[in-house]
């Protein structure tokens, strides 16, 4: 009975052994076939959507003329084989591109083609400086449309004249200077004209303490006198000196050096401080015609130009 018992757990594990080998068997070879199946689809669904896509480019070709700002296709795959010619790249696969070898056809593509990275860039660039042009002239416009309609008390000219110059002075610049003496040529000639004047001392602390000398004197309705003074042969370099010569223009010195520390002086310099940051000035003189901006001196000739385009 021992003996039996026995031969018959010896002819259970040759059964069990003898069924894995077969299972494994079967499964290898199921998976051999299924995976050459699946292969096949694969390879057979990339093909299509090959065919697609080259049916796709050839119907374009074919249909609509090439834009003068690109490259034909036929160009553009000779560039690019002839940088994949001249370089060490290893032969490629014929389906698919590592990333590693992606990144060597770039590199040396720009390598061999670095007129059209260049290409690129500037006309990205060009775009650029484009679109903050734009927006720069919005925003200058806005900023003259809120100049102009302001109230100003420091200007030359007709009160109730139908076109305005702004300029913006500082009293120690010599453009300025040289642009105060072409602008009065215009005013004497045209009584339908005002010259209005916003202070930017940019030059020192004589500029500003003399900006101020003029916000005050318009308190006064004295402003254009001490204007033209400021910018004759006459004005002295000191400041007692140039009061002395205001005393005898018939300023209140007294009524003067009160508003030089007024709160409205205060307020009025801000006021041009702002006009000067909405535009982003940097340097005098700064002259603003309609809707025309010049940063710098000009001409008479030029000025009645540019008011013959704008006011006409």
């Amino acid at each position: 009975m021992g003996i039996y018992t026995r031969k018959k757990r010896r002819n259970g594990l040759k059964v069990f052994f003898f069924s894995t080998i077969i299972i494994l068997i079967v499964a290898f070879v199921s998976y051999y076939y299924l995976k050459q199946n699946m292969d096949y689809n694969l390879l057979s669904i990339q093909n299509q959507e090959n065919k697609e896509l080259e049916n796709d480019i050839e119907i374009i070709s074919n249909n609509e003329p090439v834009s003068q700002n690109f490259v034909e296709r036929s160009e553009l795959e000779q560039i690019i084989q002839n940088s994949i010619n001249n370089s060490s790249i290893k032969e490629l696969n014929n389906s698919f591109v590592e990333y590693d070898e992606l990144d060597n056809i770039i590199e040396e593509f720009i390598k061999n083609n670095p007129k059209i990275i260049l290409d690129v860039l500037r006309d990205f660039q060009n775009k650029q400086n484009q679109i903050e042009q734009e927006r720069i002239s919005n925003e200058n416009l806005t900023n003259i449309e809120n100049i102009y309609s302001s109230e100003h008390t420091m200007f030359i000219g007709d009160k109730n004249a139908e076109k305005k110059i702004f300029e913006f002075v500082d009293y120690n610049c010599g453009y300025c200077l040289k642009f105060h003496n072409e602008i009065m040529k215009v005013i004497d000639n045209d009584q339908n004209l005002q010259l209005v004047i916003i202070q930017m001392p940019i030059l020192g602390s004589m500029s500003y303490d003399l900006s101020k000398l003029a916000l005050a004197a318009s308190l006064q309705n004295k402003f254009k006198e001490v204007h033209n003074y400021l910018y004759s042969s006459n004005r002295k370099s000191k400041m007692d000196d140039i009061l002395a010569d205001l005393f005898l223009m018939n300023v209140n010195l007294s009524q003067l050096e009160l508003d030089l520390e007024s709160e409205e002086i205060k307020k009025l310099s801000d006021i041009h401080k702002n006009y000067v940051n909405d535009f982003k000035f940097s340097g005098t003189p700064a002259i603003i015609i309609g809707n025309t901006i010049i940063p710098g001196f000009i001409s008479s000739e030029k000025i009645l130009e540019i008011l013959e385009k704008e006011f006409s």
